[in-house]
């Protein structure tokens, strides 16, 4: 019979020949067999990093059999060994898809972009965030993480415009996701802490931001609708006379639109942000827009399930991120985000009269405060309010002149009262 090369538990697949292994580019694989339960995974992706040598691997192989001996692990990495991209892919298997599923898509491009992120190590090598041991994360290692984030870079693809990624906002946004991920592992028994907390106290605290407060000016409203195409055009007008965000847009279905008797959008607790329910009153206009794509291609119309802003025959529409930037572009408008649409329908509304607790419940907020501050008034509307403040005066300042200019009447002084004589009355006794 012919020998059985066994190696150690160690092999590497791929077309390499066997004498090769020690050299060639490809990663490690570890097989142990113990208590009749097979152990077979990638070893570079077990312990979150190249193991270069041989003599590397075949050292890890060894602590990994003493601890399978020992009950300490299984297929899951130990806590000693687990990195930052091993806690993200758990986070989003156990957590982010059964309890988050609604914003998966969002919350797992945050992780890969934090994963890709190259900061230094307190031994000074340079390495992505995501081949980090978690053991290796502190809050000083989170302040690098932060200023990597915080400087907004300029990316490009082949085929598409230049998009920008990172800034302040964006570095905040990273580090609450992280504090979310790291609280949970902290839950599950993963860790044994968080390195956003020493003891009871909170060490890694979040950079204040500055509200944004863009709104459309007159020109730029109408440039940007001319600039839309038609299904872009029907969904921008309904964000302005909805104050809708975009996912509670492309996920409106015709069930939720109530023509009669009052005409209402109905935005159920499962398609909100704030996971309440809300009600939005329907414009006249958006009322116009909304009969408009009622009919279907075939001129009946489309079933309560299809999707009020979606394609010709009710499908849902995945993103308008490539339509939108080239709108802006043809627009000539510069730094407008299509959240800003919600914004500017606020105050506008806010503008022609509605009470601010109108606007809010409208809007979805929480509570005023966050109305309040969310709120913003162009430059146009600050001189018309001059103006408006101007006309008021005016119209004050005539009966304002009129009563100063009345002669002061009489008053009765010692004179008069007693006919010429200076001296006052004498008392009776």
């Amino acid at each position: 019979m012919a020998n059985r090369h066994r190696n150690d538990g160690l092999r590497k697949v791929c077309g390499c020949s066997r004498r090769a292994w020690p050299k060639c580019p490809h990663s490690w694989h570890f097989n142990f067999k113990w208590n009749g339960v097979s152990h077979r995974f990638s070893l570079d992706k077990h312990v979150g990093r190249r193991l270069k040598s041989k003599a590397e691997a075949r050292k890890e192989a060894d602590r990994l059999r003493t601890e399978i001996r020992d009950g300490v692990v299984g297929v899951k990495p130990a806590a000693a060994t687990l990195t930052v991209e091993q806690l993200c892919g758990q986070y989003r298997k156990d957590y982010l898809t059964t309890r988050r599923a609604a914003s998966l898509t969002n919350d797992a491009y945050q992780l890969a972009a934090i994963c890709r992120t190259a900061v230094e190590l307190p031994t000074g090598e340079v390495r992505p965030f995501g081949e980090w041991l978690v053991v290796d994360v502190t809050p000083l290692a989170l302040e690098r993480l932060y200023a990597a984030r915080s400087v907004k870079v300029a990316v490009k693809k082949e085929g598409r415009g230049a998009r920008h990624s990172g800034g302040a906002v964006t570095a905040n946004r990273n580090l609450a996701l992280l504090r979310a991920m790291f609280n949970w592992a902290v839950r599950c028994r993963l860790l044994k802490e968080t390195p956003f907390k020493v003891g009871t106290e909170t060490v890694v605290r979040f950079r204040r931001e500055t509200p944004r407060r863009r709104r459309l000016e007159p020109d730029q409203a109408e440039a940007l609708l001319k600039a839309c195409n038609p299904r872009l055009r029907a969904i921008v007008e309904a964000a302005l006379e909805t104050g809708c965000r975009l996912g509670e847009l492309l996920t409106l279905q015709w069930w939720q639109v109530r023509m009669k008797p009052r005409g209402e959008i109905w935005l159920p607790a499962s398609k909100t942000k704030t996971k309440s329910d809300r009600v939005v009153p329907m414009s006249s206009r958006l009322r116009a827009i909304l009969e408009l794509r009622r009919l279907g291609p075939d001129g009946k119309e489309l079933l309560e399930g299809a999707y009020v802003f979606g394609d010709e025959i009710g499908r849902k529409v995945g993103s308008i991120k490539t339509a939108w930037l080239a709108a802006c572009r043809r627009a000539n408008i510069a730094d407008l985000h299509f959240h800003d649409l919600r914004r500017e329908a606020g105050s506008r509304w806010l503008e022609g009269g509605v009470p601010l607790q109108t606007v809010r419940d409208w809007l979805g907020h929480v509570n005023i405060a966050q109305t309040s501050t969310y709120l913003a008034s162009t430059l146009q509307g600050q001189h018309d309010a001059m103006r408006r403040f101007e006309k008021v005066r005016e119209a004050l300042q005539p009966s304002a002149t009129a009563s100063s200019t009345v002669p002061d009447a009489p008053r009765p002084d010692a004179t008069t009262a007693t006919g010429g004589d200076t001296k006052p009355p004498e008392t009776v006794n």
